[in-house]
Protein backbone atom coordinates (compact mmCIF):
# COMPACT_ATOMS: atom_id res chain seq x y z
CA UNK A 1 0.00 0.00 0.00
CA UNK A 2 1.44 3.34 -0.94
CA UNK A 3 2.12 6.17 1.48
CA UNK A 4 -0.67 8.47 0.26
CA UNK A 5 -3.28 5.76 0.77
CA UNK A 6 -2.02 5.15 4.32
CA UNK A 7 -2.19 8.87 5.08
CA UNK A 8 -5.73 8.99 3.67
CA UNK A 9 -6.86 6.08 5.82
CA UNK A 10 -5.41 7.79 8.87
CA UNK A 11 -7.18 11.06 8.11
CA UNK A 12 -10.51 9.38 7.39
CA UNK A 13 -10.22 7.39 10.63
CA UNK A 14 -10.27 10.63 12.61
CA UNK A 15 -13.94 11.19 11.71
CA UNK A 16 -15.33 8.04 13.41
CA UNK A 17 -13.09 8.69 16.41
CA UNK A 18 -14.65 12.14 16.91
CA UNK A 19 -18.20 10.96 16.25
CA UNK A 20 -18.01 7.83 18.40
CA UNK A 21 -16.15 9.67 21.15
CA UNK A 22 -18.88 12.31 21.26
CA UNK A 23 -21.62 9.70 21.22
CA UNK A 24 -20.04 7.71 24.04
CA UNK A 25 -19.51 10.92 26.05
CA UNK A 26 -23.16 11.88 25.56
CA UNK A 27 -24.34 8.46 26.76
CA UNK A 28 -21.95 7.83 29.65
CA UNK A 29 -20.19 11.11 30.64
CA UNK A 30 -17.11 9.00 31.31
CA UNK A 31 -13.70 9.98 29.94
CA UNK A 32 -12.53 6.39 30.40
CA UNK A 33 -15.19 5.17 27.95
CA UNK A 34 -14.23 7.88 25.46
CA UNK A 35 -10.54 6.95 25.67
CA UNK A 36 -11.38 3.25 25.25
CA UNK A 37 -13.43 4.05 22.15
CA UNK A 38 -10.64 6.14 20.66
CA UNK A 39 -8.13 3.35 21.35
CA UNK A 40 -10.39 0.83 19.60
CA UNK A 41 -10.76 3.10 16.55
CA UNK A 42 -6.99 3.63 16.59
CA UNK A 43 -6.29 -0.10 16.68
CA UNK A 44 -8.71 -0.70 13.83
CA UNK A 45 -7.25 2.05 11.67
CA UNK A 46 -3.72 0.94 12.54
CA UNK A 47 -4.58 -2.57 11.41
CA UNK A 48 -6.07 -1.21 8.18
CA UNK A 49 -2.95 0.88 7.54
CA UNK A 50 -0.73 -2.13 8.26
CA UNK A 51 -2.68 -4.17 5.69
CA UNK A 52 -4.14 -6.74 8.06
CA UNK A 53 -7.51 -6.61 6.25
CA UNK A 54 -6.22 -7.06 2.72
CA UNK A 55 -6.80 -10.36 0.96
CA UNK A 56 -3.87 -12.59 -0.04
CA UNK A 57 -4.61 -11.96 -3.73
CA UNK A 58 -4.21 -8.21 -3.27
CA UNK A 59 -0.89 -8.52 -1.47
CA UNK A 60 0.42 -10.97 -4.11
CA UNK A 61 -0.16 -8.43 -6.89
CA UNK A 62 1.93 -5.72 -5.22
Amino acid sequence: MNLWRKIGIGIVSIIPAFVLGGLIWNMSHSWLSVVATIVMVGLFSGSAIAGKFSSPEQSAHH
